[in-house]
């Protein structure tokens, strides 16, 4: 693909705008992964009581 009528100074100024969008795309995702979990948005003792009994279903029902 050639650079579509724009000089190498635009080219490359527009393809580094795109790499950093996507870097910085990836870094909210991160940021939202690691902020938006249950022990940051809830007490810790009311949102992780029942996660000991949904781990021992799964490892009854697991077929291994």
């Amino acid at each position: 693909m050639e650079n579509m009528n724009k000089s190498k100074h635009q080219y490359e100024s527009s393809a580094k705008a795109a790499g950093y969008s996507i870097i910085a795309m990836v870094v909210l995702i991160i940021f939202a992964t690691l902020f938006g979990g249950c022990a940051t948005t809830k007490k810790t003792d009311k949102c992780c009581t029942s996660a000991d009994k949904i781990i021992e279903h799964y490892e009854k029902t697991s077929t291994k």
